[in-house]
Order: C-alpha cells, then sequence, then structure tokens
C-alpha cells in the first residue's frame, strides 16, 4: 500500500512538471499586446464610436480640469487602439500613411491640452488629492502608450515606422517633461516602480515597461534621468533579473 502511494505520488509530480514547463516556456515566447480592457476603454467598433461621441459631449460641458483630463485620456485611448487595428488590418492600404498621421496627431494634440490642464491645475491646486489619482492613472496609461507604439513599429513598412518612431520619441519627452514639473522626485520613481513589481504582470509585461523605462531615460531631461537612474540602483536586482528574462525572451524568438 506504502509503495503504490509512492508511486502515485510520483506519477501526480512529474505530470505536473510536464504541465508547468511548457506554462513557463509560454510565458517568455508568447506576445504580449495591451488591450483595450487595460487601457478601460472598449475594443474599435459601435460601442466604442457612441461611448467616444458621448465622451466629446462630457469633454464639451466639463468645467473640473482633472474630470475634463479624465475624459480626453479615454479619448486618447481609443484614438491609440484605433491605430492599433489599422496597423493590424491595413498596413498595405495606400491611403495607410496619411491616416496614420491624422490620428496621430489627434493623439497629440489631445495629450498636449491634458499636460497643460493638469500643470494649471496642480499649480492652484498643489494638495489635491484627486490630481493624486489622475496621475497614478495618467502615468500608468501613458507607459502602456508607449508599449503599444514600440510594438507598432515592427509591424508597418518602413516609412511609417520612422513616422512611428519619431513620434514615439517626442511623445516620451514631452511626458518626461510634464511628470519633471507635476511630481517630486519620490513620486516619480514609486510610479514608475509599481509596474515592476506588480505581482499580477507577467514577466514578460515587467520586461516591456522596464524597455520603456529605459527609452524614457533615454529621451527626457537631465531631471527624469537621474530619477530614473537613481531608482535603477535602488532596484538594482530587480532591473538585473528583468535583463536577464529579456535576453532569454530575445533567444527564444
Amino acid at each position: 500500500m506504502f509503495k503504490k502511494t509512492i508511486t502515485y505520488s510520483l506519477i501526480i509530480i512529474f505530470s505536473l512538471s510536464l504541465f508547468s514547463l511548457p506554462v513557463l516556456a509560454e510565458e517568455i515566447t508568447e506576445e504580449i499586446e495591451v488591450t483595450a480592457d487595460e487601457l478601460g476603454i472598449e475594443e474599435p467598433g459601435v460601442v466604442s464610436w457612441f461611448k467616444d461621441r458621448i465622451d466629446s459631449i462630457r469633454l464639451f460641458v466639463a468645467r473640473d480640469p482633472v474630470k475634463k483630463s479624465e475624459i480626453e485620456l479615454r479619448k486618447v485611448n481609443r484614438q491609440l487602439i484605433k491605430i492599433k487595428k489599422l496597423v493590424r488590418d491595413n498596413p498595405d492600404d495606400e491611403e495607410f500613411q496619411s491616416r496614420l498621421e491624422k490620428i496621430d496627431e489627434k493623439y497629440k494634440v489631445a495629450i498636449e491640452r491634458i499636460n497643460s490642464r493638469v500643470i494649471k491645475f496642480k499649480q492652484e491646486n498643489p494638495e489635491a488629492p484627486r490630481l493624486k489619482s489622475f496621475l497614478d492613472k495618467y502615468t500608468e496609461h501613458q507607459l502602456l502608450h508607449q508599449q503599444i507604439l514600440k510594438k507598432l513599429e515592427e509591424q508597418v513598412p518602413e516609412k511609417a515606422m520612422e513616422i512611428i518612431k519619431q513620434n514615439r520619441e517626442r511623445h516620451l519627452e514631452k511626458f518626461g517633461e510634464t511628470m519633471n514639473r507635476l511630481q517630486n522626485k519620490e513620486e516619480f520613481k514609486e510610479r514608475l516602480r509599481v509596474g515592476l513589481e506588480n505581482q499580477g504582470k507577467t514577466i514578460k509585461q515587467k520586461v516591456k515597461r522596464m524597455e520603456v523605462i529605459e527609452d524614457l531615460e533615454n529621451n527626457a531631461g537631465v531631471e527624469i534621468r537621474v530619477r530614473i537612474n537613481e531608482m535603477k540602483q535602488e532596484r538594482g536586482e530587480l532591473f538585473q533579473g528583468l535583463r536577464t528574462k529579456q535576453r532569454e525572451i530575445r533567444n527564444a524568438r
């Protein structure tokens, strides 16, 4: 009886190990894409179009700057998911590049409006709790935007790739400038750190986040570079571990 129990236990353990190894391998090789759900919006379609029109009305009538920024951020998220769908469905369309440029221009203008609005609100209400809550979301979404744009660079024709790359670097620079004006050193480092240490994210999601943070470091001003470098030193083991995983992911392709 004892031998049978041992035998059955070994079989179960062996079976579980066979199951877990492919799962670990899949985590390294699977493609990680930012979803509409992560950005708090709907996939492109009739529902998304309808809700975007409602948000346009809300944006027009809203007077609270933080509320207006929250609404506009949803609209910005839809613009970016629209770019993602356009790249996925019509990369060879003759009008692809002009459509891409129009959507990206709308994205740029909306982001600039959000930045100007929250900077002004911060100057007038430096301790407002709802601004802090919005900045948590805004930082997270801006980093997700960068992950989407970085992925799109790999999927479009060369001419369009240059447009996306240049615009992405410009967005990173502006994001860095805005964050430098809106939050102190520790707040910024904490917001960047959260995504890297989030237990709900996969290894590959954390690697993608690390790559975006290092892109931000390369494109932002001196103050932001100093803050990111400090965070990397404070979280040295974490960054080293993610770089190791990054090499494993690249070798697995």
